[in-house]
């Protein structure tokens, strides 16, 4: 039986979010390194640079990814995603030739401006599987992703040990490079439903407007507000991680051991719940499944408060990672399924840059609730955050609500 094209084509998505994620965070931890190879000696210098170059990308992203995804609705969703490859390929070389820390935080804005494989892989989903199966195929989207989350700092480690930054940039750079020319050549736009400027629907799929049709719908509005709260909670957590553990172990060399080993737990579970959750999707209600994940989550979130040792870290840290996964690929499913084809690409760029609220806030509200009233506390409070995000979608209207998809009989 021959294979159906929209699953070929997931391959190749498949591989570049794999290659993104694993470059993206490969590269990240190592650099204020970097940053001193390029002359920058002043500690305090190195960490403002190092927050500038850590946050620019996403805030490049935002700004830009919705006009990605109204030329992906207007031109071709297959090109966005080869625009996404080679555009991380040249911010990467780019970086890897920067001169000043100055050059290499413009460059990473460059990354974030014309990078952006998530929605460009997203939409080109929503475009080509059959609605009974996108959620499955957005949960393997999500485990590639979350395979280079995994990989991505150990396999950059040992890079940047033997060879040093400059070489873990080049490389990343050609394999994604390489990826988005087959995808060029590889990639099936057949098939795919196009706008033409004629069609009086054209004049709704703007920018502003697709900002617009996300708050007029209740049940995705709620969706994607619920979604910015998730992005919060984690990075909230994310930016005082490590300074709680080192509290916890009052070690800090068994400490630097212990967050890596604890971040490589969430991202296995990540890894073995986002194909789970994504066939969920596909045969249950969206609402119920992102309450449930939630709740859970926030739960896992409390309990890493709870002196019990590394084993229960261990044990919760899976599970957060694995009830996670379910929480942004079902926001995303949402408002796939209420987009038509000719606004689908400008409404999932116009959500992941409403997601960037919580990711660029998300450091600093931990950072100041930390400082406030305790490192254990920010655990507790965004745990409630997350509990409230899900709760947006306990009670919605009868007639708002997505009705239940039914696969067909084998």
């Amino acid at each position: 039986m021959q294979q159906p094209s929209w699953r070929k084509n997931a391959r190749i998505l498949w591989g570049g979010r794999f290659l993104t994620s694993m470059g993206l965070t490969g590269i990240s931890p190592f650099i204020p390194y970097y940053l001193e190879n390029l002359g920058e000696n002043s500690p305090e210098n190195v960490l403002l640079w190092t927050g500038l170059a850590l946050s620019a990308p996403a805030v490049s992203y935002a700004l830009l990814t919705p006009f990605w995804g109204k030329l992906g609705d207007r031109w071709s969703r297959k090109w966005m995603v080869v625009r996404a490859l080679l555009g991380l390929a040249m911010s990467m070389c780019l970086m890897a030739v920067a001169q000043t820390p100055l050059q290499f935080f413009l460059f990473r804005l460059c990354q974030g401006a014309f990078g952006g494989i998530s929605d460009a892989s997203s939409a080109f989903i929503g475009s080509h599987a059959p609605r009974t199966e996108q959620g499955l195929a957005l949960g393997r989207l999500e485990r590639a992703s979350a395979l280079g989350l995994l990989l991505g700092p150990l396999l950059g480690s040992l890079c940047v040990s033997t060879w040093g930054s400059r070489p873990l940039l080049f490389i990343t750079a050609a394999l994604t490079g390489l990826l988005g020319l087959l995808s060029a050549f590889v990639l099936s736009d057949k098939g795919e439903e196009k706008t033409v400027k004629a069609d009086a629907d054209a004049k709704s799929s703007g920018v502003i407007n697709a900002f617009l049709s996300l708050f007029r719908q209740p049940v995705v509005r709620r969706f994607v507000a619920a979604g910015i709260l998730f992005k919060l909670a984690d990075f909230s957590i994310f930016a005082i991680f490590t300074p709680f553990i080192r509290e916890m172990f009052h070690s800090p060399a068994s400490a630097a051991a212990t967050v890596g080993i604890l971040l490589a737990v969430s991202s296995l579970g990540e890894l073995i719940g986002a194909p789970w959750w994504g066939k969920r999707n596909d045969r249950s209600r969206l609402e119920r499944n992102l309450i449930m994940a939630g709740v859970l989550c926030a739960i896992c979130l409390a309990a890493q408060t709870m002196p019990f040792g590394i084993a229960w870290l261990l044990f919760v840290r899976f599970f957060q990672g694995f009830f996670y996964s379910a929480l942004l690929q079902t926001v995303m499913l949402s408002v796939l399924r209420s987009s038509s084809a000719h606004d689908r690409g400008v409404r999932v760029g116009a959500t992941n840059s409403l997601l960037m609220i919580g990711q660029i806030s998300g450091p600093s509200i931990g950072v100041f609730i930390a400082a406030q009233i305790g490192l254990p506390s920010v655990f507790l409070v965004m745990g409630g955050v997350m509990t409230a995000a899900s709760l947006l979608l306990w009670q919605l209207p009868m007639q708002a609500k997505q009705p239940k998809v039914q696969l067909p009989s084998k």
